[in-house]
C-alpha cells in the first residue's frame, strides 16, 4: 500500500476513536444526576435591616399628672434646655388657694402654740408657789402637746400643697433638646398627651430591628451604612453599640415585598456618627457591605 493511503487510514481511525470517546463521555455526563445548587451563605451576603432614628438614650416624654389648661409657655421646638428648666405652666388657681389656706392654718396654730407656751410657763411658776392646783398645769400641758401635733400636721399639709402646685409646672428632667412641643396657651393638656412634649439628647441613634436569621451576623462594633428608606440616599454611617438578648415583633411595617408578619426581631442600637439633621422617628435602611466591618 502506498504511504498516503496508510496515513489516510490511520487518520480516519483516530477520528473514529476520538468521536467514540467524546460520545461516551457525553452520555456519561447526561446520565449522571445533577449537582445540588450551592446554598447562599448569609455570612457572605450584605446585611440589610430597618430601624428608626431616636435621640441617644431614647426619647423623654413630659406630661402633666392631671388635666389642666396651659397658661404660660417658656420654650419652643429646637431649643436646648437644661435639667430642671421650666417648659410650661398649667392652670393652678385651685392649688394656689389651697396653699394659702394651708399656710394660714399653720400660722394660726403657731400663734396659738406660742400663747399656750407662755400661759404654761406662767402657770408652772404659780404651781411652784402653790398658787394653783396641779390639775390646771396638767391641762395646759396637754393643750400644748395637742397644738404641737396639730401644727406638725398643718406644716405637712403645706408641704403637700406645695408639691401639688409644683406638678403644674412642667420642667425638663434632662439636659438636651426640645424635639417636639405641640402645646399652645389655652389648650387643655391631659396625662394622655405625653407624646406632645418630646425631649432628648442632641446626639442620635438608630434602633435597628434585626431579623432573627441575621442575629448571628451582626455584632457589636460593626459599621453600617445608613440610607433613607424611601429614596435609598446615603445619609451617613454608624456603629453598632449594643444588641438585645431577646427577640420579638416590631411595631411598624416597611415597603419590603418579602417582609413577613411572623418574623421575629432582635433590637440593636446603632450610634450615628456626625449626623444630626435627620428627624427623630424617621425610618432608615441600614446596610453592611460584603467587605465586612
Amino acid at each position: 500500500m502506498k504511504p498516503r493511503t496508510i496515513l489516510t487510514f490511520l487518520f480516519l481511525v483516530l477520528v473514529l476513536i476520538v468521536g467514540l470517546s467524546y460520545t461516551r463521555i457525553s452520555l456519561h455526563k447526561a446520565s449522571a444526576p445533577p449537582e445540588p445548587p450551592r446554598a447562599p451563605s448569609l455570612s457572605e451576603s450584605p446585611v440589610r435591616v430597618y430601624g428608626r432614628v431616636e435621640p441617644l438614650g431614647r426619647e423623654v416624654f413630659v406630661g402633666p399628672q392631671q388635666s389642666r389648661r396651659v397658661t404660660r409657655i417658656f420654650v419652643k421646638e429646637g431649643q436646648g434646655v437644661k435639667a430642671g428648666q421650666v417648659l410650661c405652666e398649667l392652670e393652678s388657681d385651685i392649688e394656689r388657694q389651697s396653699l394659702r389656706v394651708a399656710g394660714a392654718r399653720a400660722e394660726e396654730l403657731a400663734r396659738r402654740l406660742d400663747l399656750a407656751l407662755d400661759d404654761l410657763s406662767r402657770k408652772e411658776k404659780l404651781l411652784a408657789s402653790d398658787a394653783i392646783a396641779e390639775f390646771d398645769v396638767s391641762q395646759k400641758r396637754l393643750e400644748v402637746k395637742l397644738l404641737r401635733q396639730q401644727l406638725a400636721t398643718a406644716k405637712e399639709e403645706v408641704e403637700l400643697r406645695k408639691r401639688e402646685l409644683a406638678t403644674l409646672t412642667l420642667r425638663s428632667p434632662i439636659e438636651g433638646l426640645v424635639y417636639k412641643f405641640d402645646v399652645r396657651v389655652g389648650e387643655q393638656l391631659t396625662p394622655q398627651d405625653y407624646e406632645r412634649i418630646v425631649l432628648g439628647k442632641q446626639e442620635k441613634q438608630v434602633r435597628v430591628y434585626i431579623e432573627s436569621f441575621w442575629t448571628g451576623n451582626v455584632h457589636v462594633g460593626d459599621r453600617l451604612i445608613i440610607r433613607d428608606s424611601e429614596t435609598l440616599a446615603v445619609l451617613g454611617e454608624g456603629r453598632v453599640t449594643a444588641i438585645s438578648p431577646y427577640v420579638g415583633t416590631r411595631d411598624f411595617r416597611t415597603e419590603d415585598a418579602l417582609e413577613r408578619l411572623d418574623t421575629k426581631y432582635a433590637q440593636a442600637i446603632l450610634r450615628m456618627e456626625g449626623i444630626r439633621e435627620i428627624p427623630i422617628g424617621k425610618m432608615v435602611l441600614c446596610e453592611r457591605p460584603k467587605s465586612g466591618k
